[in-house]
């Protein structure tokens, strides 16, 4: 009875071997020989980065991106998840390999990495409690502004406050401790992007969210200066982009965006 026992286990065991085998040989490159390939982000930023409350899987409109580029360049993808202002120190010191978390291209940082063709276009908000409104520049005269760390927010505000009397920046890690800084009234508005402003406002009914006149980002992928993944990227971009899966992860997130 045993040795029927353990002959029915050992062929099970076969048997399941060989179907694994058989779906190997069936993709052209196996996931067990695929090469690893280091993504570098700050899960902090919804619809774009963040965790599921349920799972704490890091998902959203970034993350599925990278999967399908992965995908496209037949590599597997390992995600670093890091405060917003380490995104950049990780690429320059070899620990990522490229980098999405809605990193706008600007002069600043291409002076130090090299970016890919620009995915998505979005547009800077505020947000504030709903008995003030911050859609103008001249809004924030005298006024406490949170900013991420880092960000092209963070330099975006730093410009207007040459032209602009009184401004205070407060720079922080994590949007959701701006959020946290706004909510218990230590600063006056808070200066993000317009999709993950529309997600902090959604559960909160005392806060309110304004597009800024006049400012525009232009969202990248990032990578270590002469990276031979940047070509190789855009060439995937480019793929998403004619077959429509780019459009679909925008429809996806963003329902009534345009990129």
């Amino acid at each position: 009875m045993k040795s029927r026992f353990f002959s029915a286990i050992t062929l099970s065991v076969v048997g399941i071997a060989l179907s694994y085998l058989t779906a190997c040989n069936n993709d052209s490159t196996p996931s067990s020989k695929r090469e690893i390939i280091r993504l570098a982000t700050s899960a902090d930023n919804p619809p774009f980065e963040f965790h599921q409350t349920t799972t704490n899987q890091i998902t959203g409109f970034d993350i599925e991106l990278a999967y399908a580029l992965a995908e496209e360049l037949k590599v597997d993808l390992q995600i670093q998840d890091m405060d917003f202002v380490s995104i950049i120190p990780a690429l320059l010191s070899g620990r990522a390999d490229f980098a999405m978390a809605t990193l706008s291209v600007t002069k600043e940082r291409e002076k130090i990495v090299t970016f890919s063709d620009v995915y998505y276009t979005a547009q800077p908000a505020s947000i504030s409690l709903k008995t003030v409104t911050f859609s103008n520049p001249t809004h924030f005269e005298g006024k406490n502004i949170g900013v991420q760390l880092g960000s092209s927010y963070e330099q975006m505000m730093k410009k207007i406050a040459q032209e602009v009397k009184d401004i205070k920046l407060r720079p922080l890690n994590k949007i959701g401790e701006i959020i946290q800084e706004l909510k218990t009234e230590r600063i006056d508005a808070a200066v993000i992007d317009i999709e993950p402003a529309k997600a902090y406002v959604k559960n909160s009914p005392d806060l309110h969210t304004n597009l800024i006149e006049g400012y525009q980002e232009s969202y990248a992928i990032a990578f270590p200066k002469n990276s031979v993944w940047t070509k190789k990227f855009n060439q995937a971009l480019i793929v998403l982009k004619k077959n429509g899966k780019l459009d679909k992860l925008i429809a996806k997130w963003f329902a009534n965006n345009v990129s």
